[in-house]
C-alpha cells in the first residue's frame, strides 16, 4: 500500500494509470463515490505495490523532516504524505509521533480463502476482481438433503470468474436446511452408509463436471455423539477426492480445549480431522450472536487462545484463521 497527494489538475485516470492500478481499485479502497471528487491535497491509498513497513517515530529535540529523511533513508516527500497533520518541515514539538514508511523485506506467502454466496450474475465476477488475489473461493453452499443429494447453488458466473483470476474453487457442503444448520439432517446422513456414499459420489462427480479443485464441509452443530461418525465421514472423503488430486478442507467451530461432550464442539476432533485435511478453516468468529449480549465477534484473547490449541494438535500450515467481515446490528 501507498499514499499518493493528489496535485492541480490530476484526474484519478490519471493516478490509476501511473501506478499501473485498476480505477475500481482506487475507488473502493478510498471509498469515493466517483471518479470526479478529488481536490488538490488529497491522501489517495494506493493498493498494491510493495509491501510497506511503517515506523512510528517519537520526536526528539531537534528533530526536523530533513533530519528524519536522511536517518531513515526515505524521501522528505514520502514522510509529509504519511503526516498531513505536522506542520511544514519542523522542527516539532518533542514526543510527536511520527510515521516513517519504508518497504518491507520479510514478506511471506500466505494462502487466503473466502466465502462467496454464489449470485448467478456479474456480481459474482466483479466480487472476485476485488479480491484476484484470492486462494481459493468456497462456494457457499451445497447443501445436503435428506436423500443425500446436493442442492446447488448458481456458480457457473462464480467459477468462470475464479479461472479468470486463477483462484482455486472449492464446493462448500453443509448440513444447512430451513434457515438453520440441522443437527439431525447430518445425524441421518452420517449414520447411513448409502447416504454418505451418495453425498460422496456427488462431491466427486461436482469436481469432475465443474471444475472445483476441491470439497469444503461446513457441517455445523453436529451433535457430540456423532464424533466418530463425522470424522469416518471425513476420512471417506478424503480417500475418494484425494487420488484426483481434489483437496479436502473442513470448517471447524472454534475450541480452546477438547471436551468430547460439549454441545457445540464436541463432535470435531481438532487432532483427527487435522490430520485427515488438508486445510482446516477456523471459524474464529463465533462470539457474537444476533440474539446475544454485545460483544465483539472475535475477541483477540480468545482467537489467541484457540491458536495456541489448534496449531498444538494440527499442523499449523493447514491451519487458515478465520476473519470476520461483518458485525451485527441492534435496533
Amino acid at each position: 500500500m501507498q499514499i499518493h497527494r493528489v496535485v492541480a489538475g490530476e484526474t484519478l485516470d490519471e493516478i490509476a494509470s501511473a501506478y499501473g492500478v485498476s480505477l475500481r481499485d482506487l475507488l473502493r479502497y478510498n471509498e469515493l463515490a466517483s471518479k470526479d471528487v478529488i481536490v488538490p491535497g488529497l491522501a489517495l491509498l494506493i493498493p498494491k505495490g510493495p509491501p510497506v513497513r511503517v515506523i512510528r517515530h517519537t520526536v526528539q529535540a531537534g528533530d526536523t523532516l530533513m533530519r528524519l529523511a536522511h536517518r531513515y533513508g526515505v524521501a522528505p516527500a514520502e514522510i509529509a504524505n504519511w503526516n498531513p497533520g505536522l506542520p511544514g518541515e519542523g522542527p516539532w514539538p518533542p514526543g510527536t509521533v511520527v510515521n516513517i514508511p519504508g518497504t518491507r523485506s520479510d514478506r511471506r506467502s500466505i494462502e487466503v480463502n473466502a466465502y462467496l454466496m454464489p449470485a448467478g450474475n456479474e456480481n459474482d465476477a466483479a466480487l472476485l476482481q476485488d479480491v484476484s488475489e484470492l486462494t481459493y473461493v468456497c462456494a457457499f453452499h451445497y447443501r445436503v438433503q435428506a436423500t443425500g443429494h446436493l442442492d446447488a447453488p448458481n456458480d457457473r458466473r462464480m467459477l468462470e470468474a475464479a479461472a479468470q483470476f486463477h483462484i482455486a474453487p472449492l464446493a462448500t457442503l453443509t448440513n444447512f436446511h430451513d434457515s438453520h444448520f440441522d443437527p439431525h439432517l447430518a445425524h441421518a446422513i452420517l449414520h447411513s452408509p448409502s447416504l454418505a456414499r451418495r453425498v460422496i459420489d456427488e462431491a466427486v462427480r461436482l469436481c469432475e463436471e465443474k471444475g472445483y479443485r476441491g470439497v469444503n464441509v461446513d457441517f455445523e452443530r453436529v451433535q457430540p455423539g456423532d464424533r466418530a461418525a463425522y470424522t469416518s465421514f471425513i476420512r471417506a472423503l478424503k480417500k475418494a477426492l484425494e487420488p484426483r488430486g481434489w483437496s479436502l478442507s473442513v470448517a471447524l467451530h472454534p475450541k480452546s480445549w477438547d471436551e468430547p461432550s460439549a454441545p457445540r464442539t464436541g463432535a470435531y476432533d481438532y487432532a483427527a480431522l487435522g490430520d485427515v485435511a488438508d486445510l482446516v478453516m477456523l471459524m474464529t468468529y463465533e462470539w457474537g450472536w444476533v440474539a446475544g449480549p454485545p460483544t465483539p465477534m472475535a475477541p483477540a484473547h480468545r482467537v489467541e487462545s484457540v491458536l495456541e490449541y489448534a496449531t498444538g494438535v494440527i499442523e499449523p500450515k493447514k491451519i487458515l484463521m478465520g476473519m470476520s467481515l461483518y458485525g451485527l446490528n441492534r435496533q
